[in-house]
């Protein structure tokens, strides 16, 4: 459908006025952020193009991930309740044109949003993440490179491993275990009172090693006071990413669920809640327009400022809705995919109500 005068008046406006809300709010973030981390910063002796291009650079897309689909609702209103004020509105739909055919250009800056978010949220912030969490952990985070107490991990089904103490950056650890069950049988343990790893042969170094391999009727016993481990993990299987789910573009996230699922690991469910998220972040945009256009488009008493906090009020709902959904399918038992989605269930019915609503 070739774009009209009145299309791309409006095009240009819902864009324009997602791009400055979202350049304010981005501006405020960085601030925020940087008051927060202004020590570590100083402290780190970095230059400020340093900090811009090794953190900040990346500290957008992340920002504008998380909450730019709400403010395309906020940016809807915003310029479409200006338009209403002016009864723009009256004299497009008295001009002959549809509401359903205003509609176009706003689906198709919808559609340019949600292809940007789509495509980001799927390959680009994940890799721009990775950066940002790198010079976190460098700069800002420098605990977290410490040890790791009391390190529990199921390397396959039926296979745990448990370290009271793990230092990631030394790759090794004290008082090592490994269980090996079948069904609820304990088969198989060993016991060491170091693990480290050799770079050189490429195997884990064992110190004071106990083994006891249990068997009907007798018990095996090994004992020896070093041993080189045929294990096939690495030390980066014994890393705790910071935010690994974040770091990966969706590829390898959905490859790394299935290595989860076939090693029997746990929280798997926090791995998919961010899967979908990704998807249903870009495709609320639709809904969330639907909504802005149906309740700004009627001229009503208050105006563009009852028509923001409206907005804002319903995307914090919209938010709330999320974080509740999403809990339930972290710590019970509704699937992550019905979680992640539920938001735009039950916002797309209120979208469909609002549109019949809506001044034609």
């Amino acid at each position: 459908m070739p774009l009209k005068i009145l299309d791309r008046y409006i095009l240009r406006k819902f864009l324009g006025t997602f791009v400055f809300i979202m350049a304010l709010l981005l501006m405020i973030s960085v601030v925020v952020d940087f008051s927060e981390k202004v020590d570590d910063l100083v402290e780190s002796k970095l230059s400020a193009w340093q900090i811009i291009t090794g953190f900040y650079l990346h500290f957008l897309p992340f920002i504008t991930s998380l909450i730019g689909p709400f403010f395309v609702l906020v940016a809807c209103m915003f310029f479409t309740s200006q338009l209403a004020a002016r009864s723009e509105i009256i004299a497009i739909l008295n001009s002959g044109t549809s509401f359903y055919r205003m509609l176009y250009p706003y689906f198709l800056g919808a559609t340019i949003l949600a292809a940007a978010f789509y495509v980001g949220n799927h390959y680009l912030v994940p890799k721009s993440n990775s950066k940002r969490l790198d010079f976190e952990e460098k700069y800002i985070y420098k605990s977290r490179q410490g040890l790791r107490f009391n390190f529990h991990r199921t390397i396959s089904p039926g296979h745990i491993i448990y370290m009271e103490n793990y230092s990631p950056a030394q790759a090794h650890g004290y008082r090592f275990s490994i269980d090996r069950f079948e069904g609820n049988r304990l088969v198989y343990k060993l016991m060491a009172d170091k693990i480290e790893w050799d770079s050189t042969k490429q195997k884990w170094r064992l110190t004071n090693v106990f083994i006891r391999k249990i068997k009907p009727g007798k018990d095996e016993i090994i004992r020896a006071a070093t041993a080189d481990s045929a294990f096939t993990y690495r030390p980066e299987n014994f890393q705790l990413a910071r935010h690994i789910k974040e770091e990966m573009p969706t590829p390898e996230l959905i490859k790394y669920i299935r290595e989860m699922y076939a090693s029997g690991q746990q929280d798997i469910e926090f791995y998919e809640v961010e899967r979908y998220r990704r998807s249903s972040s870009a495709i609320s945009i639709y809904i969330l327009t639907l909504i802005g256009v149906s309740i700004a488009s009627r001229k009503m008493r208050g105006g563009l400022g009852w028509h923001l906090v409206l907005g804002i009020g319903l995307s914090a709902l919209y938010e709330v809705i999320m974080k509740f959904s999403v809990t339930f399918s972290t710590n019970s038992t509704l699937p992550p995919v019905i979680g992640v989605w539920l938001p735009n269930m039950i916002f797309a019915v209120l979208a469909l109500y609002l549109l019949k609503k809506a001044p034609k």
